[in-house]
């Protein structure tokens, strides 16, 4: 990797789940409480490993995306972009102010959509943020094309950056343990999915299938889908697993292993 600090044993991308950072259920607010538990991981894990940040949109983009993405693709992209920026700056903020080295990196600043489909990647802020010592932090957006927009995922976003950057593993940072047999916040008997291989794949897809449509990136059963892909297309693990778990978050990130979590394989 050009100019990447030879100390670090690699990189891990790590994405903050927008269920995680935001209250979903009420627009445009923050969880600053689980913004201090993992700044106090990425203070901790940083030097051991380098680290590539991404934000989920929770209650800021998804509410944008549903409230003017209709008709109007110019009123679309300002508003998405208005409340994608904000609630990153807002994370990054937060992380500096704890003494976390975070810097935010404008997604549509290094992912273009391209003519005639597909999207370039422009990986070279990435390296530069990681050479200095940076901690960048992506986020998921609205992309501007010749056909209006695509609202790109932050999972769709590393997704891309691997293609020029191979990770150690990504760790998903969510608001419970893992992936779970049914939602863990609305049903009787939810059972933690310690692992999602080629072995299960279709039984967890199936079953994630009811939580699909949630969002404006597909809920967890896209989450799940686009990662498993990514996982055997790369060869890397993807481990899921809660922010407030500091112990669990800091294994996931240094050693790749995590007690109460969920592995997906490649």
């Amino acid at each position: 990797m050009p100019g990447l600090n030879h100390a670090l044993r690699g990189v891990v991308y790590v994405k903050l789940g927008g269920s995680f950072i935001t209250v979903k259920e009420k627009p445009v607010t923050l969880r600053k409480d689980a913004l201090d538990a993992v700044a106090a991981v990425l203070k901790q894990v940083h030097g051991e490993v380098g680290l590539i940040l991404g934000n989920g949109g929770g209650s800021f983009a998804h509410y944008a995306v549903k409230k003017y993405c209709v008709n109007d693709p110019v009123q679309c992209v300002v508003k998405c972009h208005q409340s994608t920026r904000l609630l990153n700056r807002m994370v990054v903020d937060h992380l500096v102010a704890l003494g976390v080295p975070a810097s935010s990196l404008q997604t549509s600043a290094i992912v273009s959509a391209s003519p005639g489909g597909g999207y370039r990647v422009f990986p070279d802020p990435v390296y530069n943020y990681l050479s200095l010592g940076l901690i960048p932090v992506v986020y998921g957006e609205c992309i501007p094309s010749e056909r209006g927009y695509s609202v790109v995922s932050t999972e769709k976003v590393f997704e891309l950056l691997a293609e020029s950057i191979k990770p150690l593993r990504i760790v998903l940072v969510t608001d419970v343990k893992g992936v779970y047999t049914c939602n863990p916040y609305t049903c009787e008997n939810p059972e933690l999915i310690r692992r999602i291989n080629s072995g299960n794949m279709e039984e967890v897809l199936e079953l994630l299938s009811r939580e699909e449509g949630r969002d404006a990136t597909g809920s967890i059963y896209g989450k799940v889908k686009s990662m498993s892909a990514l996982s055997r297309r790369i060869g890397v693990k993807v481990i899921i697993v809660s922010g407030f778990d500091q112990k669990g978050l800091a294994d996931a990130i240094v050693k790749g292993e995590v007690e109460e979590g969920t592995v997906i394989e490649p």
